[in-house]
């Protein structure tokens, strides 16, 4: 399914949202995440993390507020302000209110875990829709070593701003506090499947930056 398909399909036939609003808001995220600023934070990551909520669907309370996540946790990237997750979650608060059949528990529950987007941390006893919708949003650190070298270069695009010697500095820094988690992914899924070649990708990482 096409994120378009997909957008149109959860808004309509799900939160049975009528009229030219559905249609509106495509335009809104097809239009941010197309930015020109961006690399990785694009259309691209978002069907990536879409294929991962396809695979682990029936292991979601709420589906369609993980979908509403994904679509609207990075609609605001500007890699120079450090504002972005509370910029992104008054965007999703926009819609919702436009919307207007959207329980406040569950505009709530949005916009709380775009927030948690920042930090990428959770307690063990979190909803396990969170840790499914960041788990789906980390796993790219455990990708195959040379999409994951893909990755790192597009993060560094999108960082190109500042000087080499402070990006490397920054960006190691990073890469060490997710290294010393006990767990860098919440679910036991995500876990077992990632969390080795994660780590294998962030040390190597580490160590160019380092060079």
């Amino acid at each position: 399914m096409d994120l378009q398909h997909r957008w149109l399909s959860t808004a309509v036939d799900v939160l049975k949202i009528s009229g030219d609003l559905p249609k509106k808001w495509w335009g809104v995220i097809e239009g941010r995440y197309s930015e020109k600023q961006r690399h990785y934070h694009t259309l691209r990551h978002l069907e990536e993390m879409f294929q991962h909520f396809d695979k682990y669907f029936k292991k979601l309370n709420q589906p369609e507020l993980v979908v509403l996540a994904i679509f609207f946790h990075d609609i605001i990237y500007d890699p120079k302000a450090n504002d972005n997750e509370e910029e992104s979650a008054e965007v999703f608060s926009q819609f919702s209110k436009e919307a207007g059949n959207l329980e406040a528990d569950k505009t709530d529950a949005v916009m709380k875990w775009i927030l948690q987007t920042k930090s990428h941390s959770v307690k063990e006893n979190s909803d396990k829709d969170l840790q499914f919708f960041l788990d789906m949003d980390m796993a790219v650190l455990g990708r195959p070593s040379e999409d994951y070298k893909k990755y790192a270069d597009q993060i560094r695009e999108e960082y190109i701003h500042i000087p080499d010697p402070e990006y490397k500095k920054r960006r190691s820094a990073v890469l060490r506090g997710f290294c010393q988690r006990q767990r860098i992914f919440a679910t036991d899924e995500f876990h077992e499947m990632y969390h080795d070649i994660a780590i294998q990708n962030l040390k190597t990482e580490i160590l160019s930056l380092e060079k």
